[in-house]
């Protein structure tokens, strides 16, 4: 957690946190941040490190590590919405389904009309189960496509935070100046 001697600076950070957790987009700017806090850093003469504000890399970082549950939330979400649009499916395929009952028993009552109830009923049957697949069917293909979205995500997110960490490495790693050959 951050700690910041400013408690007004404390008071912006847990609102932006706040606001970010409502947007998994957010997980990007926050590496755009972090990445322009590297390139906006001074370089060390003569060599290719920076110097890095630790106080202002460590929030960013923070930041990161709130934001990615919040993806993960998400993810979550998705998955309660299709099931959700797949009980709504059963439901109303159940209703269907008494429905024909209902309308079979009435059919039933009239003798002359028994073979033609058991037609209908049967095919109202069908035709709810039917229904039912196609709904079933419909909720899938949207719960795999924001699925495959979010993954797209997250795995160009993981790519970028590895990058980060990558330069940031190379950065803390003591260059070794070449030096020239001697001749004799």
């Amino acid at each position: 957690m951050i700690r910041s001697a400013d408690p007004e600076s404390f008071a912006v950070f847990l609102a932006l946190r706040n606001v970010r957790r409502r947007c998994p987009i957010a997980i990007l700017q926050i590496i755009d941040q972090l990445e322009a806090l590297i390139e906006n850093s001074r370089r060390v003469p003569m060599s290719s490190l920076r110097m890095v504000d630790f106080n202002a890399a460590r929030e960013i970082i923070e930041r990161l590590r709130i934001n990615v549950p919040a993806s993960i939330i998400e993810s979550e979400r998705m998955l309660q919405e299709r099931e959700r649009i797949l009980k709504a499916a059963e439901a109303e395929a159940a209703a269907i389904v008494e429905q024909a009952k209902r309308r079979a028993q009435e059919l039933l009552s009239n003798d002359a009309l028994i073979s033609a109830a058991k037609r209908e009923a049967e095919r109202i049957v069908l035709d709810s189960q039917l229904a039912a697949q196609r709904r079933r069917d419909e909720a899938d293909r949207y719960a795999a496509g924001v699925l495959e979205e979010l993954a797209e995500k997250l795995h160009v997110i993981s790519r970028q935070v590895e990058n980060g960490l990558e330069l940031l490495r190379q950065n803390l790693e003591p260059s070794r100046p070449e030096r020239p050959e001697q001749k004799e």
